[in-house]
């Protein structure tokens, strides 16, 4: 477990072996704020936490920027790691905020993970999330406190907040006893809160031992599914366009920006409220070799 972004992006920098391989060195021009780039970007992709909320607060000035993109007849998406909640959920969660994302704007790591999973098998499913999230799907699923959980036959790992070290150890013990497919809703390490960090599905899987990691399918950033997905909706709303005229706008250097270089987008880092917040920006670019083509204090 990580108890700060310090803490999370040194476990990052140990293991570039399971990350993405990153495209060289960019500019990182500084910006005053997102419409700064309404010439040079048609489909800007948000992060969510960091850049258009912190925990339960949504980020001052955010709401208008959103606003100016869409006049200006700009193409604009949610792109996220989160995993707890489903796709009507998010909808409502982001509307709360004063935003007004439809379901086609919002793409989870979650919904492209689902849409990978065969949902209707008969695979026993062993679930880890809230209790108030429970999945309403056709495979039989169980949850960790329940004792058929860890014999179940595949694991699909969608919060962090249901999980901790003891269980993280039997974990460990059960894949080494019986190897089984770990899906991976949120692959983020950790997320930044209004006062300290939340424990992702990341935390607990990509740092499994290197006998077990091969078990292991992640669908979120930095990873090339949740990105293809973003490229299937923009063709079908905007037909073909080049990868620097899409935007990647995020917080976190090891899944946001690396993702968006990955892909040969613009990548854009916020630095004032998310995981960077309060440390050395430079350095940490520096240290990581990750750099975004622009960065910006927010949106």
């Amino acid at each position: 477990m990580f108890n700060s972004p310090s803490e999370a992006f040194s476990a990052y920098l140990a293991m570039p072996e399971r990350l993405p391989q990153n495209r060289g060195q960019q500019a990182n021009r500084v910006i005053q704020q997102i419409t700064d780039l309404i010439d040079d970007i048609d489909v800007f992709l948000f992060d969510a936490y960091g850049v258009l909320n912190v925990g339960s607060s949504p980020i001052a000035g955010a709401c208008e920027q959103i606003a100016q993109l869409r006049a200006a007849g700009k193409m604009v998406m949610v792109v996220t790691n989160a995993a707890t909640q489903n796709k009507a959920q998010l909808v409502e969660k982001f509307q709360r905020f004063g935003y007004d994302f439809s379901e086609q704007e919002i793409i989870s790591s979650r919904e492209v993970l689902m849409q990978a999973m065969d949902l209707s098998g008969s695979k026993t499913l062993g679930v880890i999330t809230l209790d108030e999230f429970r999945l309403d799907i056709e495979r039989p699923c169980f949850y960790p406190q329940e004792p058929e959980f860890w014999q179940a036959e595949e694991f699909l790992f969608l919060s962090g907040q249901a999980w901790n070290e003891q269980r993280q150890q039997r974990f460990i013990q059960a894949l080494n006893l019986q190897p089984r497919t770990v899906w991976v809703g949120n692959s983020d390490l950790i997320a930044p809160l209004e006062d300290g960090v939340s424990q992702e599905p990341g935390s607990f899987t990509l740092t499994l031992p290197e006998a077990l990691y091969p078990l292991v399918r992640c669908y979120g950033k930095p990873y090339a599914p949740i990105f293809d997905e973003v490229l299937k909706r923009i063709s079908a709303q905007r037909g073909s366009i080049a990868a620097k005229r899409i935007a990647m706008i995020g917080d976190t250097l090891h899944t946001d920006i690396l993702g968006g270089n990955a892909q040969g987008f613009t990548t854009v880092l916020v630095t004032q409220h998310g995981f960077l917040r309060g440390l050395d920006v430079t350095k940490h670019i520096t240290l990581s070799q990750i750099s975004p083509d622009f960065q910006l204090a927010s949106i």
